[in-house]
């Protein structure tokens, strides 16, 4: 593992972790392949000693290949140690857990300038509080669940519901609908009789009666077209709203008042 007396040259001046895809300016300088390439682009000289970059040499810069070896052996030494549960840092045994950074930690870690004003506990201690908390949150998880479950369940009944409802409403409009042209035939059979009985008596009256007919015939008919072009619209909300948008005389009210 990465000794300590070694391990922060392998931190990238910039960004102050382990170096990724190190790289070196000409003045020897070595940063983060990404690090060097962001901070290149507002000045074009070295991070530390000022020396000048040119815009050729730092499009490419030569990788660190020591570097790059050293930091690959440390990151391999630094997960065998956490995989025997050792600090990589320390080579002491993570015996606490660090609540602020939410990291193992060993008893050199937590005297230590990083970890200085943190709070701790013993891992086993923290591992049973942190499953308490999951255990809370997968029950209450599961509580919502069974909201969003009832909710989607009521939601498909209300769905069901409104489909049955059009359904009904539309066969009950075409059973009106069938009743007025019904009862219009009749009407307009039984006026033709009246007047042919009544026209040496009264041809004037009868033609006016007949007028006033076919008016009311012609506006059922009007009615019957507008209501036919409403049965058309097979989605059950669009139905409903054509049917009752404007204030429409399309009312089942007045559908009985044309019919009398």
């Amino acid at each position: 593992m990465a000794s300590p007396s070694y391990s922060e040259d392998l931190n990238c001046p910039l960004c102050l972790s382990l170096f990724n895809s190190a790289v070196v300016l000409p003045c020897g300088h070595s940063f983060c392949s990404p690090c060097i390439t962001e901070a290149l682009g507002s000045q074009q000289q070295c991070p530390l000693c000022r020396s000048a970059v040119a815009a050729g040499e730092a499009k490419c810069l030569p990788a660190n290949l020591i570097l790059k070896s050293l930091v690959e052996k440390a990151q391999r030494e630094e997960q065998a140690a956490k995989a025997a549960g050792m600090c990589p840092e320390h080579e002491e045994k993570f015996k606490l857990f660090c609540l602020t950074d939410l990291q193992l930690a060993c008893i050199i870690c937590r005297d230590g300038e990083k970890h200085e004003g943190h709070r701790f506990k013993p891992i086993k201690e923290a591992a049973q509080s942190l499953r308490t908390d999951l255990e809370m949150f997968l029950q209450s998880v599961a509580e919502d669940i069974n909201v969003m479950e009832q909710l989607a369940k009521a939601q498909q009944e209300n769905l069901r519901v409104t489909g049955e409802r059009s359904k009904q409403l539309m066969v009950q409009i075409g059973r009106q609908f069938q009743e007025m042209h019904q009862f219009l035939r009749k009407r307009e059979d039984e006026i033709k009789n009246e007047l042919k009985c009544q026209e040496a008596d009264g041809v004037e009256k009868m033609k006016e009666a007949l007028t006033t007919m076919e008016t009311a015939l012609c506006q059922s008919k009007d009615l019957e077209s507008k209501a036919a072009s409403v049965l058309k619209i097979t989605d059950p909300e669009k139905f409903l709203r054509k049917w009752t948008e404007g204030g429409s005389t399309m009312t089942r009210e007045s559908l009985k008042n044309n019919a009398c």
